[in-house]
């Protein structure tokens, strides 16, 4: 899998949907005004995403919600002209999304699979988004159900990553101990990517299975540096200063940027070691955040 899949999987990107839609476009679409709307619509959704919803001051944000808008249109013209493309449906489903309509989301998705030019290859995602759009719907059990009905189709290429998003539901559910086991079943796998094995860990610092948590961390540090992060994290909680110390400043130096933003994000787990002279030297020296 490559790092834009696993973007799309771990945390939510619209790249990898958006590269769905544009592959079952090309193979259906002629029309040369159809051509322009979707790519209109393509374009507008693309924007969308990077836009934040709302301002510093929770204030909405119009250009925003114009692109979405504008994408809308598009792709209920194509819609009229052309029907039943399974990119128009994913596509709608992309933009019920970014409106926070998950649960229309979720129902477009499961539209687009039930299209006539709905290829394989595009399935499995197809049915890992809707899923996810149930979960964020609100709708867990929904969640749940979808993931199992589409596991065989899901599998092949994304077992791990729909095991996590289950221990994550489970764990909602309060089934913690049906969570722990979809997370070791991840781990059992020993040719499992260094990324999936650090949202194994962090799934385990979720759960308050800290010895599991370091275990898997640990496994992770080696390809995913990030990782020495979450467990400077978790020996500062048992009290271990300098240890957690030396593990900061490895993540600090192999990735700097991203462990400044975490810094500043989460600055009340760091609040015990605040005037820590070691903390506040790794502390100061981030980077200040784009556009800061």
């Amino acid at each position: 899998m490559n790092e834009t899949s696993k973007r799309a999987l771990l945390y939510g990107s619209a790249v990898l949907i958006i590269s769905g839609i544009g592959v079952l476009w090309s193979r259906r679409v002629t029309d040369a005004d159809v051509v322009t709307l979707l790519s209109s619509a393509q374009v507008q959704i693309q924007m969308a995403y990077a836009i934040p919803a709302t301002d510093k001051l929770g204030q909405r944000l119009s250009a925003r919600q114009d692109l979405i808008d504008g994408a809308e249109q598009s792709l209920t013209t194509v819609e009229r002209i052309e029907p039943g493309l399974a990119g128009v449906a994913e596509g709608l489903a992309l933009v019920h999304m970014l409106r926070g309509d998950f649960a229309a989301s979720a129902a477009s998705y499961h539209e687009a699979q039930r299209r006539a030019d709905c290829k394989p290859d595009q399935r499995d995602v197809l049915a890992f988004n809707e899923a996810r759009m149930l979960a964020k719907a609100g709708k867990p059990e929904a969640a749940l159900q979808c993931f199992a009905s589409n596991a065989a189709v899901i599998d092949a290429r994304y077992a791990h990553h729909r095991a996590l998003e289950e221990a994550g539901l489970l764990q909602g559910l309060g089934r913690t101990t049906e969570a722990a086991g979809r997370v070791e079943h991840v781990l059992q796998d020993a040719a499992a990517p260094a990324a999936v094995v650090l949202q194994a860990g962090l799934a385990f610092v979720a759960l308050g299975l800290d010895d599991k948590a370091v275990s898997a961390l640990a496994r992770a540090s080696h390809e995913a540096p990030i990782a020495y992060y979450h467990l400077a994290q978790l020996k500062l909680q048992r009290g271990e200063v300098d240890s957690s110390m030396q593990l900061l400043e490895r993540a600090k130096m192999a990735q700097p940027t991203e462990v400044g933003r975490l810094l500043r994000d989460e600055a009340a787990a760091w609040s015990t070691v605040a005037k820590d002279a070691r903390f506040q030297q790794l502390a100061e020296s981030a980077p200040a955040t784009p556009g800061r």
